[in-house]
């Protein structure tokens, strides 16, 4: 007689995991980013809002005004949440990557992009990268 548990399930890869946090981080970026941008040129404003007009309420007057650009900033950042997802899911679910490794590189890109949204310690980071790229 065999002792041994038979196990018919199938391996689950790590992969997945990683892919599924970091597509999430990867569109606060794109949020924190293209926030920044926005308020820096006006062109930049119009061209990120442009992606959002589709979205009711983001464009117009009345009692509850405009969402603006707002609508574009989260338009961008859900198809790049949803775009890596996809792409990365697909490149790594049959891998097993390292979350012992992952994880700290998670919590420190949590803690930018949350430092990222608050204007008195980003602002002059934006200011210098303004004047030095002109």
């Amino acid at each position: 007689m065999n002792n041994e548990i038979e196990n018919n399930s199938p391996p689950i890869f790590s992969g997945v995991l990683v892919a599924a946090t970091l597509s999430p981080l990867l569109g606060f970026y794109t949020l924190m980013i293209t926030h920044h941008v926005s308020r820096l040129s006006k062109y930049w404003d119009k061209f990120i809002w442009s992606y959002g007009q589709w979205i009711p309420g983001s464009v117009g007057s009345g009692a509850l005004g405009s969402t603006g650009s707002y609508a574009g900033k989260e338009s961008l950042a859900l198809i790049v949440w949803l775009g890596s997802w996809a792409v990365f899911h697909y490149l790594w679910r049959k891998q097993d990557l390292s979350l012992q490794n992952w994880l700290p590189i998670f919590a420190g890109g949590l803690l930018v992009v949350t430092l990222g949204f608050i204007h008195p310690v980003i602002d002059p980071v934006i200011l210098f990268l303004r004047d030095l790229l002109g």
